[in-house]
């Protein structure tokens, strides 16, 4: 769980639109920043939980679901780098909307940055060297 002085990143599924918005209403500190997945799920999602407030948004490539052409490796590495990314961006408190979130995850799923940190390592330690 985040402590009072960490910035927040919190998960929801593309599919979960109603979700989204509670997550969105039921936030410890206000959404600045909306990431979304490059799908017009995430950003109907996005649209739809952000409603009425004055928020900046933005589209993140490595969110989109797994394509065809992916194993999971491949998937997994993404996903770290998607984790960086939004580790990177400047923001308070961050909605993001991921097509791929729901495999064994809460949702929604609230992640301080150390938080977000760790579990980029932790993916990136079980990735198979090249």
């Amino acid at each position: 769980m985040p402590d009072a002085s960490d910035r927040t990143f919190l998960f929801v599924s593309a599919m979960e639109p109603l979700v989204a918005a509670q997550a969105v209403w039921a936030a410890p500190t206000p959404v600045d920043l909306c990431v979304s997945a490059p799908s017009a799920a995430a950003r109907d999602a996005v649209a739809f939980a952000c409603a009425g407030r004055a928020v900046r948004m933005i589209e993140e490539p490595l969110l989109g679901a797994p394509r065809s052409d992916e194993d999971t490796v491949e998937i997994a590495s993404r996903t770290a780098d998607a984790l960086r990314a939004l580790y990177a961006l400047d923001t308070r408190s961050a909605l993001v909307v991921w097509d791929m979130l729901g495999d064994g995850h809460p949702c929604p799923m609230l992640l301080g940055e150390n938080e977000l940190l760790h579990e980029a390592e932790q993916i990136e330690r079980e990735l198979p060297f090249p």
